[in-house]
């Protein structure tokens, strides 16, 4: 049997090798962008606008599950307006889905995490925005660091090796944190997600990840995902 994730990517720089390289080979991904290309409000909001129809062109495709990627589009609005558009892509699926928000919050949880630091690439006001969405979900964020890059491509075109950097060092600023979060599905980390959670001894969270980890679970897929962390590692 294969199983579809009908994926709504926000970018047009598809994270497709992160997602092939942590799915099982019976999982695959059929893939609609958006089409953002710089982190800028203009292009989020106009972004957000066209969610409910890419979601009922893959209801009709008839996917397993939906994939409603890109945490800033979808919590352009903040929570209240997540929780509307959670809502209404409620009345137009008769199958599972998620968001990149949901997934993520769900993730953190997942991994017991009542404090967060976060290993951000985004801009500082989308930086910002993630802390204070965070924080209205009960998380305390002790502390964030941000790359500050506006344009998807330069995020996808990070060393791992910078991208490690950044987790390690907030990581190490912010000690008493209980997970190292890394949002934004452009950030080249997946597989390097079991070296970051053995240097830093604490669970790890990036953005593919937690989506692949919420997707498994709605499916429901029957066996844990071992190699790219802790998370996805208890699934079953």
């Amino acid at each position: 049997m294969t199983w579809w994730i009908g994926r709504i990517e926000p970018s047009m720089w598809f994270e497709g090798p992160a997602w092939h390289a942590l799915l099982p080979d019976d999982v695959r991904v059929g893939v609609l962008s958006l089409g953002i290309g710089r982190l800028v409000p203009e292009q989020i909001e106009r972004a957000h606008g066209e969610i409910l129809d890419k979601v009922a062109l893959l209801e009709r495709e008839g996917v397993d599950v939906i994939n409603v990627g890109g945490s800033p589009v979808v919590g352009a609005y903040g929570m209240a307006g997540h929780a509307r558009l959670v809502s209404e892509i409620g009345r137009i699926v008769s199958r599972p889905f998620v968001t990149s928000l949901q997934a993520e919050l769900e993730a953190l949880r997942a991994v017991g995490a009542g404090s967060v630091a976060i290993a951000s690439p985004y801009p500082l006001a989308q930086t910002a925005k993630r802390v204070a969405l965070l924080e209205d979900e009960g998380f305390q964020v002790l502390g964030h660091s941000s790359l500050d890059i506006e344009r998807n491509r330069e995020i996808a075109m990070l060393d791992p090796d910078r991208v490690v950097r950044q987790a390690v060092e907030v990581a190490e600023r912010w000690p008493a944190a209980d997970v190292v979060y890394l949002p934004c599905g452009s950030l080249p980390v997946v597989e390097q997600i079991d070296r970051l959670e053995a240097t830093i001894a604490r669970p790890v969270v990036t953005n593919v990840q937690a989506q692949a980890n919420a997707c498994l679970r709605r499916l429901p897929y029957p066996e844990p995902v071992r190699g790219f962390g802790r998370l996805l590692a208890a699934t079953a």
